[in-house]
């Protein structure tokens, strides 16, 4: 329905400009269905009326900047949940990656940590194997640590380039002077 509403306001800001023909046509099912194209053999196009007159008011060109300085605002939003998302999957994909090689590679030394003799020689070995899955689980905690950093990073990177066209966007439409007719 917020689609229908958004593009029925975006035909109705943009109706005056556009001279195309529109063709009533008969869809599949019977339906009517109004085409940019003729539908068939012998079809004509509609003869449309306007109703608007060919300039606009103050209020009306007040309206229409409002309504696309918001259009724009909302795009620079958008702009910075995509720069973030594709930051995440770039910085924290590979290090999810390695976070399951080293669990298989811990999973695998308690494995063997398990089967261990209770001599000597197996002491000897346990505190090899315990040495090793920490050595492991270091290297993965400072792997995050600089994933962390660098999304931090990532996250100043996207919301500056928000505010900067934010900025533009204010600009563009505090120094625009609506235009009062077509």
């Amino acid at each position: 329905m917020k689609a229908n509403l958004g593009i029925g306001l975006v035909l109705l800001l943009l109706a005056p400009v556009a001279s195309a023909q529109v063709y009533k046509c008969k869809g599949a099912s019977g339906e009517t269905v109004y085409a940019q194209d003729p539908c068939g053999g012998g079809t004509e196009p509609m003869k449309l009326r306007s109703t608007r007159a060919a300039s606009q008011t103050a209020g009306e060109a007040a309206n229409r900047s409002a309504v696309y300085r918001t259009a724009e605002m909302n795009d620079a939003g958008i702009a910075e949940r995509n720069c973030l998302q594709s930051e995440q999957s770039r910085i924290y994909g590979p290090l999810e990656a390695r976070t399951q090689v080293v669990d298989r590679q811990v999973a695998e030394l308690d494995r063997r940590l398990s089967s261990s003799n209770s001599n000597l020689a197996g002491a000897t070995a346990e505190a090899g194997i315990r040495a090793q899955i920490s050595s492991l689980q270091q290297s993965l905690s400072a792997e995050r640590i600089a994933a962390d950093s660098q999304m931090s990073s990532a996250r100043e990177r996207c919301s500056a380039n928000r505010r900067d066209r934010e900025s533009q966007v204010q600009d563009k439409y505090s120094t625009a002077t609506p235009s009062t007719s077509y």
